[in-house]
């Protein structure tokens, strides 16, 4: 399966030296969202995928298409401003087997996270893929071994000059 994350330049060193990727709590950006990670864990244990106890490491669907499409959705998550911040960053092109992954609708995990840190009573998550995911699909691992890394490029700002010129759809 074919998927992209984009990951602080830090994890390279991680990935040279012990071979693999693997998530840490003291990384998530919003200590808020520790309880979601946490069920997405337990949904992954549920389904043979196991974490060691850590989080899992986010990614989306496809390749890195190197374009406008992978810097829009890098800029909505981790929302960098300055060429030093866009410089902590990297994008990784992967090949992972499919039975490492939990792929769900990142639509509805975002429904989910609000809930638990709104404080609705007893969230939901749907677990299920629609055939149409207006927002997308988020797809979560375990680890990232260094065999499935395609590539690995700085992650650049999105670029308005292409939108204009109808070079990224």
């Amino acid at each position: 399966m074919r998927l992209w994350t984009v990951q602080h330049r830090a994890v390279l060193e991680s990935l040279e030296d012990a071979g693999e990727l693997v998530g840490d709590w003291a990384r998530i950006l919003v200590g808020d969202y520790r309880a979601c990670y946490e069920e997405m864990v337990a949904e992954m244990a549920r389904r043979g995928l196991d974490c060691g106890g850590r989080p899992p490491v986010w990614a989306w669907e496809g390749p890195d298409t190197r374009d406008n499409n992978v810097a829009i959705t890098a800029e909505m998550l981790l929302c960098p401003e300055t060429p030093e911040e866009y410089a902590r960053y990297v994008v990784l092109d992967l090949d992972v087997p499919d039975e490492t992954a939990l792929i769900s609708s990142y639509g509805r995990w975002n429904d989910f996270l609000e809930a638990i840190i709104m404080g609705a009573e007893s969230p939901h998550m749907d677990w299920s893929i629609g055939q149409e995911e207006l927002n997308g699909v988020q797809v979560c691992l375990p680890r990232v071994a260094t065999g499935w890394v395609l590539g690995v490029r700085p992650l650049e700002p999105f670029k308005p000059e292409e939108e204009e010129d109808g070079i990224s759809s």
